[in-house]
């Protein structure tokens, strides 16, 4: 996996830096969010799978990869992520956020100014929903600290990838994992665990109109079953697939079954009947509660 070929790095100018980002294939768009240990080279197996059906685009998150650092809230990544989208003109776009990723594709979701067909959520959750100004939770001060010890970073990146993948992981899988995941900068596990404590989603949830699949892997360690639960209980309306051998990263892990998902989930979001039907009944669900 590691010598998949991707799409060169492009830049779009933001603010004082840039937001860097990949983009390959014609056709409906897919907008590729990674989560904290990734950036876009997380796709490489979606770019190959997908591009020739879809035109990919896959960004690297605010103090992420080759991105520039605006702030560490939930609202800079969404307008980060917003003014992309919007800045290279397309429209009915596809939503893919995995883990971290979610949580800024779900806040996108619900924005009624963007033009969304779809939402895919990939092992993500509503967020930590803490208050503002704490102490980063451990799994991110933990982890800083462990980058400030390890000037490269691969032992530490391995030893992690092989941690957060099922037992029998291919061992091409989590160089692959490792790999990427050796590129993270401390200020993106900084502020992308600034935002992700701080977030909570649940309302935002509550906004969304276009149609949801959750995907999630059985074996997935990373994300709890309490987590997972929550976003179930707050999008109850989603399409739900768990991938019974899969851990937290089931993109590279059995990435011909996730793209198949996301791929089919496409197709049936973009169809005008199932759009419309589903903003309908939940739109009706929304002035129940309200």
């Amino acid at each position: 996996m590691t010598n998949l070929i991707m799409p060169e790095l492009k830049y779009f100018p933001y603010k004082d830096g840039f937001l860097a980002y990949r983009e390959e294939g014609v056709g409906p768009v897919l907008f590729f969010l990674h989560g904290m240990n990734g950036n876009s080279r997380s796709w490489a197996s979606s770019f190959l799978s997908l591009r020739n059906n879809f035109r990919i685009i896959a960004w690297d998150a605010p103090s992420f990869g080759s991105s520039g650092s605006f702030g560490d809230s939930i609202e800079v990544y969404q307008s980060a992520a917003k003014a992309l989208i919007s800045g290279l003109g397309v429209e009915d776009v596809i939503l893919v956020g995995h883990s971290m990723g979610g949580l800024v594709a779900t806040k996108l979701a619900s924005d009624t100014g963007m033009s969304i067909a779809g939402l895919v959520l990939s092992s993500s959750h509503l967020g930590f929903g803490q208050p503002k100004g704490e102490p980063l939770m451990f799994r991110y001060s933990n982890r800083i600290e462990a980058l400030n010890k390890n000037s490269t970073n691969a032992e530490y990146t391995m030893e992690r990838a092989k941690r957060s993948t099922p037992k029998g992981t291919h061992e091409d899988i989590i160089k692959f994992l490792a790999d990427v995941a050796g590129n993270t900068r401390i200020e993106g596990i900084r502020d992308g665990g600034r935002m992700s404590q701080e977030t909570d989603n649940t309302l935002s949830c509550v906004g969304i109109s276009a149609p949801v699949l959750i995907l999630t892997g059985a074996k997935d360690s990373i994300i709890s079953t309490e987590m997972h639960a929550a976003l179930v209980a707050a999008l109850p309306k989603a399409e739900k697939v768990v991938i019974p051998e899969a851990g937290h990263a089931s993109y590279a892990e059995y990435p011909d079954i996730f793209n198949t998902h996301v791929k089919e989930f496409s197709k049936k979001a973009r169809r005008s009947d199932w759009v419309a039907s589903t903003a309908n009944k939940q739109k009706i669900n929304w002035e129940k509660k309200i």
